[in-house]
């Protein structure tokens, strides 16, 4: 590929040698959706996908921790109850995962198998852009949240698979403190929140809420796609145009993450607890 070729959809922008990589870099743009894609194209037999979208928070709910869950409980293309089970049972994968962090949410996976590399990247794309949990509540029930009863005497307690997640992340004083010094250091932008979901907040967080942070983050435009190791990559980003970016079109409306001014004063904490 050369600068400025028009590749399945994708233009490529720049190249770029790395002698400490043993690589040459593509970066390429989706003509469509402005959706950046990053290639290093190296002599290793074990390729890597992975699709990572810009995720700000602007409240504790943990939204895209829980996004992150439901998302890989099934698509349209693949309408499993826990695909991500079975590929870890039966795909030939070197590495398979998912991360959410404070800023951004990452969906990487490996293979040294052609076919089964193939079909990963098919699973994780379809899984980010049509998850059954759009249309079905219960997943987002069964990893958010959900008020549950055990007996008729017994009060409703909340239950979920990221709420009790985080109820264990929440018993540690380090918590505890992290998070006071993150709202005290960041008052400005999305670094205040608990990216991983406040059990406090959590329950917060509605179906309809839901729905739209998937609407407005999970779009090609907020993405970055990166490729890695020898492959056909003609083929694959074929794959990924006509299978899934070809769908969409550009979305001028795209957040930024703004720099927090810098904080000049004594802070004294009050008071909180932490489990005995």
């Amino acid at each position: 590929m050369q600068i400025n070729d028009i590749v399945k959809g994708f233009k490529v922008d720049k190249v770029v040698e790395s002698d400490e990589l043993q690589a040459t870099a593509y970066y390429l743009t989706h003509l469509n959706t402005k959706a950046q894609l990053l290639y290093l194209d190296r002599d290793d037999d074990n390729k890597t996908f992975a699709i990572g979208f810009k995720t700000i928070p602007t409240d504790s709910t943990g939204v895209f921790h829980i996004l992150e869950h439901s998302v890989l409980g099934g698509s349209e293309r693949f309408p499993l109850k826990e695909p991500f089970v079975d590929l870890l049972k039966s795909s030939l994968n070197t590495f398979l995962n998912a991360m959410t962090f404070p800023d951004k949410t990452v969906y990487p996976v490996s293979s040294r198998n052609d076919k089964d590399f193939k079909n990963l990247m098919r699973v994780y794309l379809d899984a980010v852009f049509n998850p059954l949990c759009l249309k079905n509540e219960n997943i987002f029930r069964q990893e958010g949240w959900h008020y549950e009863i055990n007996d008729k005497n017994d009060p409703v307690i909340y239950k979920g698979v990221v709420y009790n997640e985080m109820k264990g992340a929440y018993s540690t004083a380090e918590t505890m403190a992290t998070e006071f010094l993150l709202n005290e250091l960041f008052p400005d932008n999305c670094y205040q929140y608990s990216y991983g979901g406040n059990p406090e907040a959590i329950p917060e967080l509605t179906y309809e809420g839901f729905k739209a942070s998937h609407a407005k983050y999970y779009h090609p435009t907020n993405s970055m796609i990166f490729l890695d190791g020898k492959m056909n990559i003609e083929e694959t980003l074929g794959i990924i145009n006509d299978e899934y970016l070809a769908d969409y079109t550009e979305n001028k409306k795209v957040d930024r993450i703004e720099k927090q001014k810098p904080i000049v004063k004594d802070v004294t904490v009050k008071e909180y607890a932490v489990p005995a």
